[in-house]
């Protein structure tokens, strides 16, 4: 049968206790202490990965800012190179209105001096058919029918030297 011992209930609660501390001091100790390098690693690598993670929005941060940066820069340097284009075209045209006039002006002037020989020569001509006149007039007799004929003469030949 069983019986119920006091000094084996006294010795199985030593047993016990004996091996509780045994077991906490050379087991759960280097359990816990596994345990708790364990909690540092996770923690420390929690931490990194936080810091990874703010470190990468961050970046993309600094990316899109970049972005919309290079966006605002390209609109810039394609209204500088429109507005230097447009200096351009404007100095070209100044340069071609300027040489447009100049050009209008020699053509002016020479357009008046070539009126100008041609008044010198048209007036040498009608110098020469007005001596000719003269000296047939000067070699003839003079009557009224003969100084019309002459007239006449003078005219359809001169209209005709003229055309």
């Amino acid at each position: 049968m069983l019986t119920v011992s006091l000094i084996n209930i006294g010795f199985t609660i030593f047993n016990l206790l004996l091996l509780y501390l045994f077991a906490k001091k050379f087991l759960f100790g280097r359990v816990d202490a596994i345990l708790a390098q364990r909690r540092e690693e996770v923690d420390s690598a929690t931490k990194a990965a936080e810091a990874a993670t703010q470190e990468a929005l961050n970046t993309k941060k600094e990316y899109e800012e970049k972005i919309a940066n290079v966006d605002e820069e390209k609109e810039q340097i394609l209204a500088d190179i429109k507005k230097q284009g447009y200096v351009e075209y404007e100095r070209i045209i100044g340069e071609a209105k300027k040489k447009g006039d100049k050009i209008i002006v020699e053509a002016k002037h020479n357009a008046e001096v070539e009126n100008e020989r041609a008044k010198e020569v048209y007036a040498a001509q009608l110098t020469d058919m007005v001596i000719d006149a003269a000296s047939k007039i000067a070699a003839t007799k003079h009557s009224a029918a003969d100084d019309k004929e002459l007239y006449d003469k003078f005219i359809s030949e001169a209209g005709a030297k003229n055309e």
